[in-house]
């Protein structure tokens, strides 16, 4: 029986690597790539961390990458009756003239076609070809990203009230993920490019009964499968800041042993926010790390409109380390990726975890990499808090 009382939870799955993408070629919804030996050994890892979770339906692209991702899933679960259901919704991005082409080739000599898709996604058309012959047709195109956002936008009005209080499992595709969770939250096709979904990153969406959008809990966990961060996937240039909400009772071992094996150029906190015998421990391994420390507790809000700085000039690649409050880091995020006010709870932003915000030089939006990631004991017991209070609302 289904539950109207518990929130939805969608976990949300992006396929394993695949030949297109060690090629470096894009992919759209074309269906000529499959899985290396790695997306599949990635895509196990993701099997082997959700074997714990009650999972009531399966949801997935019918292209043969999201196919074969989902197998090697299922081969790591439990043995269930659960079906997969296709759903063409759910296919990746139409991109007719680029699908095949390398992504250099399509940045060299489609320059100003390559800049609107970057900075103007909304705005990028393309020929619309026949399904028949794949003959372009004349003077007709449509807008890609408006026509995923599109498919999203049916995918969630069709599925969600079938599945009540139940978790689902989608697999699919970056550009269709990254749809998904922005129409989920009341982001629009302008801002796309914004949010990062890694091959075998794992994202969660919760839908409250009572909430017309939903909440993100986790955004492109890559531990899984082995990945201490997200790769950087708009180039190792620009600023990257690795923000750690923290309050009183926040144990910080975890997070210490996680940036050990990060490069820090600096660290940014409040006066005061922890002691200095816990700033020494959070960063044992980082003797060279500077570290800055303000006396305003909203410095990183009146800090974010800097943030925008370009270094089109420079290579440098700085990571910085910034602790603040869990209400100074969510509203941080609303600001920057312009989440409608009135979803306030849209991002839910849990103490000790680290969230990844870059600011690459290669495009003017910031790219939310990572919410909430290396934290599944605290994920699991977040959930439950969560479900207990909905009951009780």
């Amino acid at each position: 029986m289904q539950s109207t009382s518990l929130p939805t939870r969608v976990i949300l799955v992006r396929h394993g690597r695949s030949t297109y993408n060690d090629q470096g070629r894009y992919q759209g919804s074309s269906d000529q790539a499959v899985l290396t030996a790695n997306g599949r050994d990635t895509a196990q890892l993701v099997g082997q961390s959700l074997q714990r979770e009650t999972i009531d339906a399966i949801y997935a692209s019918p292209l043969k990458r999201v196919q074969q991702t989902v197998d090697a899933i299922q081969e790591q679960l439990p043995p269930s009756a659960i079906a997969v259901t296709l759903k063409d919704t759910l296919r990746e991005i139409d991109l007719p003239t680029w699908e095949g082409l390398p992504y250099q080739t399509v940045r060299t000599h489609q320059v100003d076609a390559y800049r609107c898709w970057i900075e103007r996604p909304h705005e990028f058309q393309m020929p619309r070809y026949a399904p028949e012959n794949g003959a372009a047709l004349a003077n007709e195109s449509f807008y890609p990203v408006r026509d995923l956002y599109e498919r999203a936008h049916r995918f969630w009005q069709d599925v969600l009230p079938r599945h009540s209080g139940q978790t689902l499992l989608v697999v699919s595709h970056g550009g269709t993920i990254h749809a998904l969770i922005s129409t989920a939250l009341g982001l629009t096709p302008e801002q796309h490019h914004g949010l990062q979904q890694s091959n075998c990153g794992i994202s969660v969406l919760e839908f409250s009964p009572t909430a017309s959008s939903a909440r993100l809990c986790q955004l492109n966990d890559t531990e899984p499968i082995g990945e201490v961060l997200p790769k950087v996937k708009a180039g190792k240039q620009g600023l990257r800041l690795l923000l750690l909400p923290v309050d009183g009772d926040t144990p910080l071992n975890g997070i210490a042993d996680l940036l050990a094996s990060v490069h820090l150029d600096f660290s940014l906190q409040t006066h005061g926010l922890i002691s200095d015998v816990q700033t020494a421990q959070l960063l044992d391994s980082h003797p060279e790390t500077v570290q800055l420390q303000v006396q305003r507790e909203d410095f990183i809000q009146a800090w974010q409109r800097t943030l925008t700085f370009r270094q089109q000039s420079s290579e440098a690649f700085l990571t910085g380390l910034v602790l603040a409050s869990p209400a100074t880091v969510q509203e941080l995020l609303m600001q920057i990726f312009a989440i409608p006010a009135l979803a306030d709870e849209a991002l839910d932003v849990w103490p000790g975890t680290l969230s990844v915000v870059h600011f690459a030089n290669s495009q003017s939006r910031p790219i939310l990499q990572g919410l909430n990631i290396h934290a599944h004991t605290r994920n699991l017991n977040k959930r439950l808090d969560v479900q207990k209070l909905l009951v009780t609302v």
